[in-house]
């Protein structure tokens, strides 16, 4: 039996031959290049999609699944993997995917990480570029049928042992990616059963496995590091960027900082596997006139300029430095407590810090402010259980140059400085101020809402031009994925994001905005939810707000190269 019928079959336990779908081929001369193969090894439930993946290729990639039912891991490799590499080495090319988990042991997680690790590494030995896992569908009863959650239940409570397992296993190869079937198939229409692919299931795992294959193909690698020249002036001192992570292959962070200096063991963007964070920067310039970033994972990388300060803006401390990192003290940050830090020498003006919050103990906000005082009814981060949350601040030292942190809930805090100004820097900072609220103002939350707000309406100085406004944008429980982008109203909308976010997420992040000549700023947010703004502070001559320029993306190209 062939096709369609082979795989009923299979899914109906008839069948347990090994099952090889795969081009014919004459010698390695037939073979498509090693960078359009892909090879499938799986169990039953890949072997599902075997006739759906071949289709969600281009036509000259050569796409092939091998597999057994019920083969665990070791039997995939011993059986299928080996002697596959060794007597058809024209099947395997540079992406190898392994379709394998729902038949194991797993009261033993440590052998199911030994077999893990065997087939990785010997992928990797024999010259496999990109290693690709799929993750278990975890069964919840409002996707399946009845009968079908009762099959499920003598066993489906280790299928997130086993993804967790998969999930550390990304920490300990770089050249591995997961495939996550598991957040993909939380809906109904899917299988079969529970976990066997019926023709929708097969071709959306199908069409996971090619969006994760092409995606490497404009991934940066690990610890790359990527110049990005933002001003020709040389009297530039320092830029505000907003730096975004999406297509995230495993935790990671990026830096920012000067080329003409050493990379300082900081972080402006920290994020988790398969994540998109955005975080605003404030990054020193050298002389070459270009920064650096560097990703400590493999990655997306957006980088969004925002402004430049001139030479009358003499940076003190433009050397970054981690101030606090709770993880390395082993204790978090009790909710409603102060972090008191000496963030700067006394006297000093504003300083730009990034903090991030990790491992919160449940959703809530962390506040920078002045040490003593009430907690300001505005956030500088929104934090929730599992997120890694980064946001650049713009803070004023008390007189002995400390500042406090404040978390709403208990979490791990980590706080880095990146550059202070001098008391006479063009930058005023004021008590955060929420201009704009759409959850209160009768506004209709709608794809592509606009809001916008004027520098007189609020409490920012007067007398001096605003070059840039300060301000924080939290997009409230989006009700799709999307972005955010702040601009100069009559200056039209950029191609740029200040705030990227999943469905239902509440999200932050701070953004160095220039007025148009009204002086009026917009926000718009491409997916419905609710928008508010807080201003915190603006900057006059010695500051050049720009209408907001993408000058990085690696997704098309952008900059790269």
């Amino acid at each position: 039996m062939r096709g369609d019928r082979l795989i009923a079959a299979l899914m109906t336990g008839l069948v347990a031959a090994t099952v090889v779908f795969a081009p014919p081929l004459a010698d390695v001369a037939d073979a498509a290049p090693p960078e359009h193969r892909v090879t499938l090894f799986s169990d039953s439930v890949g072997l599902g999609a075997a006739t759906a993946l071949p289709k969600a290729f281009p036509a000259d990639w050569q796409v092939t699944t091998i597999g057994t039912p019920a083969y665990m891991v070791e039997q995939l490799l011993e059986r299928h993997v080996v002697p596959t590499l060794t007597y058809n080495r024209s099947v395997i090319g540079d992406h190898v995917v392994i379709g394998s988990g729902y038949n194991y042991p797993y009261w033993d997680p440590a052998r199911f990480d030994r077999s893990i690790d065997a087939m990785v590494n010997t992928l990797t030995a024999a010259g496999v570029k990109h290693v690709y896992w799929v993750t278990l569908r975890e069964v919840k009863p409002q996707y399946v049928s009845a009968s079908a959650w009762n099959q499920m239940l003598p066993y489906s409570w280790y299928f997130p042992t086993v993804n967790e397992h998969l999930e550390r296993a990304v920490q300990r190869h770089p050249n591995l990616t997961l495939v996550d079937w598991a957040a993909a198939a939380d809906q109904t229409g899917l299988t079969y059963d529970a976990i066997h692919l019926n023709p929708s299931g097969a071709a959306l795992y199908s069409k996971l496995i090619a969006d994760a294959v092409f995606a490497n193909e404009t991934r940066l690698p690990a610890e790359s590091v990527t110049r990005v020249h933002v001003t020709d002036d040389p009297s530039t001192t320092a830029v505000a960027v907003n730096l975004t992570a999406t297509g995230t292959v495993a935790p990671g962070y990026f830096t920012a900082y000067p080329c003409d200096g050493a990379r300082p063991d900081v972080s402006n963007l920290n994020h988790g596997r398969a994540h998109t964070v955005a975080a605003a920067a404030i990054v020193p310039v050298g002389p070459s006139g270009d920064i650096c970033v560097y990703n400590w994972s493999s990655t997306e990388l957006l980088v969004d300029l925002f402004g430049r300060f001139d030479g009358t803006v003499d940076l003190v401390d433009s050397v970054p430095v981690r101030l606090h990192d709770g993880r390395n003290l082993g204790v978090r940050q009790v909710a409603d407590t102060e972090l008191r830090l000496r963030v700067a020498e006394p006297g000093v003006g504003a300083v730009a810090l990034n903090v991030t919050a990790l491992e919160p103990d449940a959703p809530g906000f962390v506040t920078v402010q002045a040490c003593g005082l009430d907690t300001v009814a505005t956030s500088n981060l929104n934090v929730v259980p599992g997120a890694v949350t980064p946001n650049l601040v713009m803070a004023q030292p008390d007189a002995d140059g400390d500042i406090c942190v404040i978390p709403s809930t208990t979490t791990h805090l980590i706080v880095d400085r990146f550059a202070s100004f001098p008391a006479d820097a063009p930058i005023d900072l004021v008590p955060p101020e929420r201009v704009r609220d759409t959850r209160s103002d009768g506004s209709v939350r709608s794809p592509g809402r606009v809001v916008r707000f004027a520098v007189d309406d609020t409490s920012l100085p007067t007398g001096t031009p605003v070059t840039g406004v300060f301000m924080n944008v939290t997009i409230v429980e989006a009700g799709a994925a999307g972005f955010a982008t702040a601009y100069p109203c009559a200056d039209g909308r950029p191609e740029a994001s200040n705030v990227n976010f999943v469905a239902g997420q509440t999200v932050a992040n701070f953004a160095v905005v220039r007025p148009d000549a009204n002086g009026e700023i917009c926000v718009y947010s491409d997916a419905a939810s609710d928008i508010l703004i807080d201003v915190m502070g603006s900057s006059g001559p010695g500051f050049q707000g720009i209408v907001p320029t993408r000058l990085i993306d690696t997704r098309n190209g952008i900059g790269v190269g």
